[in-house]
């Protein structure tokens, strides 16, 4: 799963967006790029902006074509 600290549950927002677990105070764009914060804890309460929960994007859908080898 990807994490972005925009769904994390240490990340509050108030005059600006804060993380509580690294006592740190975060910009927009950090909250938004991805990150291997080993401390991430996924919010039950969605996104520290707009409450919406993480949903992963869908895969790469499949055109049902077949590998072919060169000795086939």
């Amino acid at each position: 799963m990807r994490q972005y600290c925009r769904y994390c549950a240490f990340c509050i927002d108030g005059d600006s967006f804060y993380c509580t677990e690294l006592d740190k105070v975060l910009t927009r764009g950090q909250i938004r790029r991805e990150n291997s914060c080993a401390r991430f804890a996924l919010s039950e309460l969605g996104d520290v902006e707009t409450g919406k929960m993480y949903s992963p994007r869908p895969g790469k859908r499949d055109d049902g074509m077949e590998q072919v080898t060169m000795l086939e």
